[in-house]
Parts: C-alpha cells; sequence; structure tokens
C-alpha cells in the first residue's frame, strides 16, 4: 500500500439557463438594442407567462427572445458557483428548487431564469508513491501472454482466451493511417502490423505495450477497397429504413378533417408553437424540426400540411399566422458568418482536388 495525502474542499455547484431583455443604457447593452427600461420589462412578463403555460419552449424562447450569447445553446449557461455571477441572479439561483422559473432584475437587465440542475462538487488531491510490478510479476506476465500467443496458434484464440479465464476486446475497424487501436489507444505498431503486406487473416502477434502490458491481436478480416459490404453497411442503414417504415405506418394512420380529428384517431393531442422560425426550428414535443417549420411557411397561413416526416416523428401542422420579419439594417453578424465560412474555402478546394484526382497513397509505408 503506498503512502498517501489527501485535500478535499467541498463547494455547490449550480446549473441555469436564462433569456436577457436587455434595454437602452444597461450595462453592457448591445448597440443595436433600443428598447426602453418599461419596454424590457413588459416584454419580460410576456415571455415569463409564456414558460409559465408552456415550460418545454424555454429553449426556444431563449434563442429567439434573448440578447445574450447563451442564446445559441437555448439559454444554457454551465454549471456555475458563488461568485461568478452577479448577486441578484446568484440570489435567484441559489436559494432556489430546482425547475424553479422567475424574473430577476440586474444591472443588464430583465433575466428570465430557470433553475436546471444543483450538485455538491468534491475537489480531492492526492498524493501517491507509485507502485510498480517485481521483476517476478514482470517476468510471469510475459510467460503467459508468450504462452497465450503460441497456443492460439494452434487452437482457437477464442478457446485459448477462455482457458486462461481472459476476456477478448470488441474488434477493432481501424485505416491505414489511424494511430489508435481499439481499447489500447494510441499503438501505431499494431495498424503497421495489420497492414503490413506479409500479414495474412488468422496471424496472431504479441506486442508489449508501455505502462499497459502485452497484447496479443489477431487480424479477423481484410476488407478490400470499393463498396461496403452489407453486413459492415447494415448497422448504419437498418437503423434509417426502420423508420421510415414506422413513418409510413403512421402516415396510413393520420387522416381526418382537421388536426383534433386526426389527434383523436391516434390518441394523440395537438401542441401548439409560437415564435418559430428556419434558425429556430424547435418544437416543444419534438425538437428540432426544419423541415416541418419549413413547411408550416410554405403553405401559408390558415391551411393544413400532409403528413410530413421529421427527424423525431410524423406531423401535421396547421399555419395560424406568419410574421414578416423586420427588415434588416445592420448586416455586421451576417457579415461576419461568411467571413468565417469563407476562411474554410482554401481547405474545401483542396479536399474537392484530392476527390478528383488519382492518388495512390503510401504514407502507411513510412510511418
Amino acid at each position: 500500500m503506498p503512502e498517501q495525502s489527501f485535500r478535499k474542499e467541498s463547494r455547490i455547484n449550480a446549473r441555469a439557463s436564462h433569456i436577457l431583455l436587455a434595454y437602452k443604457g444597461a450595462t453592457r447593452a448591445a448597440a443595436n438594442v433600443t428598447r426602453t427600461k418599461e419596454e424590457a420589462q413588459a416584454k419580460a412578463n410576456e415571455l415569463l407567462a409564456q414558460i409559465n403555460a408552456n415550460p418545454n419552449s424555454f429553449i426556444m424562447l431563449a434563442m429567439t427572445n434573448s440578447d445574450d450569447s447563451s442564446k445559441q445553446q437555448g439559454g444554457d449557461l454551465g454549471f456555475f458557483t458563488k461568485g461568478r455571477m452577479t448577486p441578484k441572479f446568484e440570489d435567484f439561483v441559489f436559494n432556489n428548487p430546482v425547475g424553479k422559473v422567475g424574473l430577476v432584475e440586474t444591472e443588464f437587465g430583465f433575466h428570465i431564469i430557470k433553475v436546471t440542475e444543483k450538485q455538491d462538487a468534491v475537489k480531492l488531491a492526492t498524493i501517491a508513491r507509485k507502485i510498480e510490478p517485481s521483476e517476478a510479476t514482470t517476468n510471469d506476465i510475459y510467460n503467459k501472454a508468450s504462452n497465450f500467443e503460441m497456443a492460439a496458434e494452434k487452437k482457437s484464440f477464442e478457446a485459448v482466451a477462455k482457458e486462461n479465464k481472459l476476456t477478448i476486446s470488441p474488434a477493432a475497424k481501424i485505416k491505414a493511417m489511424d494511430e489508435n487501436f481499439g481499447t489500447v489507444g494510441a499503438q501505431r505498431q499494431i495498424v503497421k502490423w495489420a497492414f503490413d503486406k506479409d500479414t495474412k487473416v488468422g496471424d496472431i502477434k504479441k506486442f508489449d505495450v508501455v505502462n499497459v502490458g502485452h497484447v496479443i491481436a489477431k487480424l479477423k478480416k481484410i476488407n478490400e477497397e470499393g463498396l461496403t459490404s452489407i453486413d459492415d453497411a447494415r448497422l448504419a442503414i437498418e437503423p434509417i429504413l426502420k423508420n421510415k417504415k414506422k413513418a409510413e405506418k403512421i402516415k396510413a394512420k393520420m387522416k381526418g378533417a382537421s388536426l383534433e380529428a386526426i389527434a383523436t384517431a391516434n390518441a394523440t393531442t395537438v401542441a401548439t408553437a409560437t415564435d418559430l422560425t428556419v434558425e429556430g426550428a424547435i418544437l416543444p414535443t419534438g425538437g428540432q424540426e426544419q423541415r416541418v417549420v419549413g413547411t408550416a411557411y410554405a403553405i401559408g397561413a390558415n391551411k393544413t400540411s400532409s403528413p410530413i416526416e421529421g427527424a423525431t416523428g410524423v406531423f401535421v401542422v396547421r399555419t395560424k399566422a406568419i410574421t414578416k420579419a423586420p427588415a434588416i439594417t445592420d448586416y455586421k453578424d451576417y457579415t461576419s458568418k461568411m467571413n468565417a465560412q469563407n476562411a474554410s474555402t482554401p481547405g474545401r478546394v483542396l479536399e474537392a482536388l484530392k476527390s478528383n484526382a488519382d492518388i495512390k497513397d503510401n504514407r502507411k509505408l513510412f510511418y
């Protein structure tokens, strides 16, 4: 047993989400914020009422209304400790239970705050003396690994593992330039052996891995260049096909003269979503659904759609109203976004050139 010393420090972490309604003159308010303090408070009260009526709408309302950068995460601020936030904000979060939603005014504006999680964090520091195996233990393990390698050459790899009460790790699918090998981590030597022209399917080899021990690897299969086999493709394709079949069966049941009739026939209810945009296409009961929201825009007001196969289910929507977006007067945000996209253009061009060129990659022979 090594000698050890410990240092323990406890603290409470909290996690919260918020929607910030800033007003002109508030601390750190953006230049494009023109609403008055009274207007900000009225808007905050309006949003709070919507959230109290439909708690699942918080994320969507944060993304479409908040004047804080956390809007991209649906208002989520992550975990924080006392002393990280402005005092009134902290008082609400740390003095209320998880799930509580309320309105708080700070120097930044009006915050609609939702307490989402709390935890007692314990910070431990440990100093320990390293334990190293003796020479006798090292030799014993080496002999067992060597005997396993020789036995597996003559008998089934699985049978030898069972005899030695060892568990075989799941098969690792690797490429010629990979660095990592399954659960062992960075083991380039094993990858190079697997792709060596002299290594054949069924070959077995023992590798000495620093700080791990010995790895006995067996080459199970070589996938030749070309189309993926049916067995390998099944894992990715089967769930997609199953979902399509499910969608077809659900669509066949979604018939009725109105949304209410369709809902009744399928033992569900009609839900209402407000303030949806193409970028903020989050349904309260379905999550991110751009296709559904896009269809709602396309069919126009007071019209009902046909069944729509979305990302999480099948939907029928009736558009109640479409509000035209105000004219854009400041394009700085869009310019910044386009500049960021353009910065990666050379890399995309290079990949396009590679895909159209006849390149023989021999790096595996030297790395």
